[in-house]
């Protein structure tokens, strides 16, 4: 990866939460990238991501039960949808992903607006675990790789071989991996999906490499003692 930008940009990461997604899969993201600094000083870190959690309500209960306040409702965040270098998307309970489609809810209008959301620079779009059904239900997986959870990888087949069916774009390889950078899109947004659960530190642990360097992803690794599978 290149060398650490001189400005010190800071980028700013919405994570839309929903009832019932699974809390590993978007706390974790959400400690690795706060983890991130530019100065690789934990105690007085330059912070590379601003990070928020994106819900319809003030209050969430996610998994376990665990509930958490939200930093920003989806129609404030959907306002300032340009504000938004990456979204990540985690994952939950098939039933309840399959819902968020299934009812066109404001998390998935929200993931769709974000998607057609025009911006002069690359942004990236991250799925956790089962969070890649519904990347796949809005097409944008259509002519890439991908994963999910490992017990879930043909669920993950179906449902992207529907959404080209009915939008186009080409069939979606499903592979088993801890994450796959699928690349950008026409409109430069890069698609990146993880396995399950924990696999969403291994991402974005990447995710921080692409807007940092080695040296900082690797040393929030180390502040974190995480250690990747091989």
């Amino acid at each position: 990866m290149g060398a650490l930008p001189i400005n010190k940009r800071v980028y700013t990461v919405g994570i839309i939460v929903f009832p019932g997604a699974d809390l590993l899969d978007f706390t974790g993201p959400h400690g690795v990238l706060s983890h991130v600094s530019y100065n690789n000083n934990p105690v007085t870190p330059e912070h590379v991501f601003n990070i928020e959690l994106i819900a319809a309500k003030e209050e969430i209960t996610a998994s376990d039960p665990i509930t958490i306040k939200r930093h920003r409702s989806i129609a404030d965040a959907r306002g300032q949808l340009e504000n938004y270098d990456i979204l990540i998307v985690p994952g939950g309970p098939l039933p309840v992903i399959q819902g968020i489609i299934d009812s066109n809810g404001e998390e998935y209008q929200f993931i769709k607006a974000f998607i057609e959301t025009s911006k002069n620079e690359e942004r990236i779009l991250m799925s956790v675990c089962s969070g890649a059904f519904i990347l796949g239900a809005t097409g944008i997986l259509a002519g890439k790789t991908a994963t999910t959870h490992s017990l879930a990888l043909d669920g993950l087949k179906d449902i992207c071989d529907e959404a080209s069916r009915k939008l186009g774009g080409g069939n979606t390889k499903v592979m088993k991996a801890r994450y796959v950078d699928g690349g950008l899109t026409k409109a430069g947004m890069r698609v990146i999906t993880s396995g399950g659960i924990s696999c969403g530190f291994d991402a974005s642990l990447y995710l921080a490499s692409l807007k940092t360097d080695d040296s900082a992803s690797n040393f929030a690794a180390m502040v974190l003692e995480y250690i990747a599978p091989v």
